[in-house]
């Protein structure tokens, strides 16, 4: 999947290849966010003209507007935004997480899954790290992330190392639940999408190091940092 092309000796800087269903990625690249499947303002006519490589749409926002049942009868995310190119999509807990910080009345957070309301139409929701993979498996993109939990700059040492403690759980049964996507798919070579893992812990040096060892560890396509 992916190909280190070259590696300075001075800065270690990477120029590298992202080989995908929907076409190659070379690195570094720029990764426009389509959050509903569209960049805003641009038409495809005008991002052709760009020339960019990738794009980045979220699992929260098109899980509940237009829903899966819409991306489904449209084939998948890149026939729905028209588009076959490369496609990353988040797992969706930024923003159910940050709906939850801002109001507790939001949503509830456990060890086990999320609990939110819409803001649509305040209908109830429950986001575990299953369905956040199945989700991201229905929209058929070529990169996926882990469901993380990703506490706000305030939180605690404590609270912090309670929120790597679940991104970590919480990355191991996504991965196993991508396995089980991948065999019952049938999905191979390049048509197997890639996952990604994101690190957490807040400004604890410590702590982003104990959650960079134990996700290292499952062994993920890729690792982010938030």
């Amino acid at each position: 999947m992916f190909k280190l092309l070259k590696k300075s000796k001075i800065s270690n800087a990477r120029l590298g290849l992202i080989k995908t269903a929907h076409g190659n990625i070379e690195t570094p690249f720029f990764m426009p966010d389509a959050t509903r499947a569209v960049i805003k303002n641009l038409s495809n006519e005008d991002l052709f003209a760009l020339g960019l490589d990738a794009f980045v749409v979220n699992t929260y926002h098109l899980f509940l507007q237009p829903g899966m049942d819409i991306i489904k009868k449209s084939g998948g995310v890149h026939n729905f935004m028209d588009w076959q190119h490369p496609i990353l999509s988040d797992s969706g807990g930024y923003q159910v997480f940050s709906l939850i910080h801002k109001n507790k009345n939001n949503g509830q957070i456990t060890d086990d899954k999320v609990i939110f309301k819409s803001p649509l139409n305040g209908a109830r929701h429950e986001l575990t790290p299953e369905k956040s993979i199945q989700i991201q498996f229905t929209l058929g993109v070529d990169m996926m992330v882990v469901l993380d939990d990703c506490p706000p700059n305030n939180y605690t040492d404590s609270q912090i190392s309670q929120a790597v403690n679940r991104t970590v759980a919480w990355a191991k049964r996504c991965s196993i639940e991508f396995n089980k996507q991948i065999k019952k798919r049938c999905l191979v070579g390049k048509k197997q999408p890639m996952l990604f893992a994101v690190i957490q812990g807040g400004d604890n040096k410590k702590l982003r190091q104990l959650c960079a060892k134990e996700l290292t560890k499952l062994g993920f396509d890729g690792y982010g940092f938030y």
